[in-house]
């Protein structure tokens, strides 16, 4: 028999444990720790490799929302001006989301980020928006000058 004192998470100090953290040792709980492919490790050293993975900047959102704004613009006066074809639409959406998307990567220099992904998607649905229902409204000015 073991006569070793009893250990305590350091989050819970009310919770005994038998757990350690494979890279900084501290005590945890089954409430504080997590499975990595090398073994449990704590929150506080998971979190701290997690954010090297990191690596965009600022300036990297500010290009994502420029350019994606831009290009979507653009796809979605192409998407209106297929109109109810929508076979093509098919293909075409995917496709053009696809070319959106390279060209965000390589203009950040495939930096990733946290939230790029999401402000990728906002930037693309507010452009395809904004695209899609000027095309209408250029189409009426022009018509209306032609008269």
């Amino acid at each position: 028999m073991s006569t070793d004192a009893p250990v305590f998470c350091v989050n819970h100090p009310k919770t005994e444990t038998l757990l350690r953290c494979n890279k900084c040792g501290k005590p945890v709980c089954i409430k504080c720790v997590e499975r990595t492919p090398v073994g449990y490790r704590c929150k506080d050293c998971l979190r701290v490799q997690q954010a090297g993975y990191y690596t965009a900047t600022p300036r990297d959102y500010a290009l994502i929302a420029l350019i994606g704004t831009i290009a979507s613009i653009i796809a979605g006066g192409i998407a209106a001006a297929l109109g109810g074809l929508w076979l093509i639409m098919i293909f075409y959406a995917p496709a053009a989301g696809g070319i959106i998307a390279e060209i965000i990567r390589r203009a950040i220099q495939k930096r990733r980020g946290k939230y790029i992904a999401l402000v990728a998607c906002a930037t693309l649905v507010v452009g395809g928006f904004i695209g899609a229902s000027a095309l209408p409204i250029l189409f009426a000015l022009g018509a209306r000058r032609i008269e």
